[in-house]
């Protein structure tokens, strides 16, 4: 019997990296130093990620995503312009317990967890 409650998974729907699809590993626990704290990750195509375990600070995820790959420096991330300096990308759905991404259309689904991509365009303006 099929259950109604939860949606099927594919094997293809695991969690890969929006860029270069390449899949990526479970998040670890993290305990918030303070709020707002994501956990962050880089992948090896030079794409920057944050979790959000909520999907409801996705703000706060996207601008911890964007100086974590600007190495931190806040001044020069706040400066830099979405799609000409770095591009963003979302993957939602996201079902931690069994780490595999909802099937279906990606469109926003609240209250679930999401991530959260930037990859800078350029590294010219890194220094």
């Amino acid at each position: 019997m099929k259950s109604i409650l939860f949606p099927t998974y594919r094997e293809s729907e695991r969690p890969c990296c929006p860029f270069c699809g390449q899949p990526f590993g479970r998040p670890p626990e993290v305990d918030p130093r303070r709020e707002g704290d994501f956990y962050k990750w880089l992948c090896t195509c030079g794409a920057v990620g944050t979790y959000d375990t909520t999907g409801h600070n996705l703000g706060d995820a996207l601008m911890e995503a964007i100086a974590f790959a600007y190495d931190d420096d806040w001044e020069k991330a706040m400066a830099m312009e979405p799609n000409k300096d770095y591009e963003i990308r979302y993957l939602d759905g996201y079902h931690p317990s069994d780490h595999r991404v909802l099937g279906g259309h990606r469109t926003y689904k609240t209250g679930m967890a999401a991530f959260v991509f930037v990859k800078v365009k350029s590294l010219r303006h890194l220094h």
